[in-house]
């Protein structure tokens, strides 16, 4: 996962670079062109959100390592282990064929890695232009707080993954490392994060609200529900893992945004770019009630 992330940063950075002479929005007027600021959306501050972020993101991906060898069941733990004991709602997860493990957990790996990447779709958005390095702050910012969450679930919880009760699978395959960490997918909260970041930013910038908002909001929430599907198939999580994993992933990639969001004390003012006879700047209007 740090790898994919490096990997946005890396275009991102690239893309901000071959921006920066470009800070404001221009439009053309008596063959003559004149440059209008664009209002910011978001306060970011990439400057330490960007390092911090990747720091805490790759000491993460090497404590998951260890944590994994941690994370293993002894034999009379398995024995110990009760089918009964698990709730009605995700009991069904213990008892897929292990014979599709394999190709569904390649599946989730393919489609939480699509959609990990898919914030790289707004840097051809021309709204998006001059703030592309705080968008990148607060995506790194987002995974790095919901990889904090997940490590924590992971020590707090410990719960064995479903396929330790599965029937089918011998004791040699329930007993190697990484048994304990199913609480919540970290697959799926990692695309979550991505998706719903996108939907948050993208409604942002272009005002969209109502039932656009909202169906857009409902697109973003496929793919990490897509993801969740394959891992509670692969023997990897249990439904309310992948539940659990959506519902921490988009907080984490709507609220991060959200708190960085400029905003006015007062819902009366309203501030907008103007260009009148050759000249330009801000207008700022209030409403009387």
């Amino acid at each position: 996962m740090s790898k994919v992330l490096i990997l946005i940063s890396f275009i991102f950075s690239n893309q901000l670079l071959w921006s920066q002479s470009d800070t404001v929005s221009s439009i053309k007027t008596n063959s003559r062109q004149e440059t209008i600021p664009s209002l910011k959306i978001y306060n970011g501050h990439p400057k330490w959100e960007i390092p911090v972020s990747i720091a805490l993101i790759s000491a993460a991906s090497l404590g998951y390592k260890e944590m994994d060898k941690k994370a293993s069941l002894t034999e009379s733990q398995v024995l110990a282990l009760d089918l009964q004991s698990i709730n009605s709602f995700d009991r069904p997860a213990a008892y897929y064929d292990p014979a599709g493990f394999q190709s569904a957990q390649s599946k989730s790996d393919i489609l939480m890695v699509a959609a990990s990447v898919s914030p790289l779709l707004l840097v051809f958005d021309k709204k998006m232009k001059r703030d592309r390095a705080d968008l990148l702050g607060m995506l790194l910012l987002a995974q790095a707080i919901d990889n904090s969450i997940l490590f924590s679930g992971f020590l707090a919880v410990r719960r064995p993954r479903p396929l330790a009760y599965n029937p089918e699978l011998s004791i040699d395959a329930k007993t190697e490392v990484g048994k304990t960490n199913s609480f919540f997918s970290g697959h799926v909260s990692w695309a979550a994060v991505s998706t719903f970041f996108i939907a948050k930013v993208y409604t942002d910038y272009h005002h969209i609200k109502g039932w656009k908002r909202i169906l857009i909001y409902t697109g973003a929430a496929i793919p990490p529900s897509l993801v969740g599907y394959y891992r509670v198939h692969a023997g990897r999580h249990f439904e309310s893992d992948a539940i659990a994993g959506v519902v921490i992933g988009a907080a984490c990639g709507i609220v991060i945004p959200e708190l960085h969001k400029i905003k006015l004390k007062d819902k009366g003012i309203s501030v907008q770019p103007f260009y009148k006879l050759g000249a330009n700047g801000v207008s700022v209007s209030y409403i009387i009630k």
